[in-house]
């Protein structure tokens, strides 16, 4: 459901010329050099809207809350299926009423897998706002009680920002 009951057309117009991105991942086969559990993308959120993946094998783990060290829950390796996540934009539009999606990539339980550490390959979608949209919490995420946690930025800046700390930058 669209947040706080708006139209379901709300987000249309953000998304006419988009800067969505689409990008295959691949994990190298690793033999026996890694060991379950080891990391092979750290924990980290995405940037945009929402994220459209399609895992290709075990290994993609999810954590509900950053303070929860202990709580990475492994997703489901389903042949026909897509994760979605959400992103720190839409995080950003719905006032932090919905939270982006910590993820990381680990060696899978090796002993407990028919893939092993072998070969993994992922296409994920980035649905990312146009460049000029404004990305400022949602009338209806904010109210008296829930002020407005963040200052209107444009999409394209806000991407641009994201990917600038990322590498340890900054505008």
């Amino acid at each position: 459901p669209i947040p706080g009951g708006l139209d379901e057309q709300y987000f249309r117009p953000y998304f006419e010329q988009h800067q969505c991105a689409l990008r295959t991942l691949n994990y190298p086969d690793t033999g026996s050099n890694l060991q379950s559990g080891q990391i092979r993308a750290g924990a980290h959120t995405d940037y945009g809207a929402l994220t459209i993946l399609k895992t290709g094998g075990p290994g993609l783990q999810v954590r509900k809350d950053v303070a929860d060290q202990e709580g990475w829950l492994d997703t489901p390796d389903l042949e026909d299926a897509l994760i979605v996540n959400v992103g720190d934009m839409m995080r950003r539009w719905t006032n932090d009423r919905w939270a982006s999606t910590l993820h990381r990539v680990v060696v899978p339980d090796i002993n407990n897998s028919s893939n092993g550490a072998q070969r993994r390959q992922s296409v994920a979608f980035f649905v990312n706002a146009r460049g000029d949209a404004s990305v400022e919490p949602l009338p209806t995420c904010v109210s008296e009680n829930y002020p407005a946690k963040y200052e209107p930025v444009t999409a394209g800046d806000y991407l641009l920002r994201k990917h600038l700390a990322s590498m340890g930058s900054a505008l």
